[in-house]
């Protein structure tokens, strides 16, 4: 990474300047300097993962699961997210499976 982005990266971890000023300074994403902030607090030594929150384990019951498993289960919860995006979940399964609408509901 250059001196420069670095550079942008101490300004916002010092909050000398916001990140949408920096953006809108430098003619790039929020998303750009959040990563220029990042890579800067990990040259200084600082772990970018603020205090209280712990990097997600995966589940005990994925360690488990076969290649195959994973495979099913990763198929099923992008099967949800369509249903999702579409406006519907489906409840039960085989003869009684139910189609809901969540139009009505916040998906957001």
């Amino acid at each position: 990474m250059t001196k420069e982005k670095l550079d942008i990266g101490r300004r916002v971890y010092e909050r000398k300047q916001t990140a949408k000023e920096a953006a809108e300074e430098n003619g790039v994403t929020l998303q750009t300097v959040y990563l220029y902030a990042r890579e800067y607090m990990k040259s200084i030594g600082v772990d970018p993962l603020p205090k209280g929150i712990k990097r997600p384990e995966p589940s005990a019951d994925y360690r488990s699961m076969t290649k195959e498993e994973l495979i099913n289960e990763l198929m099923l919860k992008d099967i949800e997210v369509a249903r999702a995006k579409k406006g519907y979940a489906v409840k039960g399964g085989g003869k009684a499976k139910e189609f809901i609408s969540i139009k009505d509901a916040s998906s957001r």
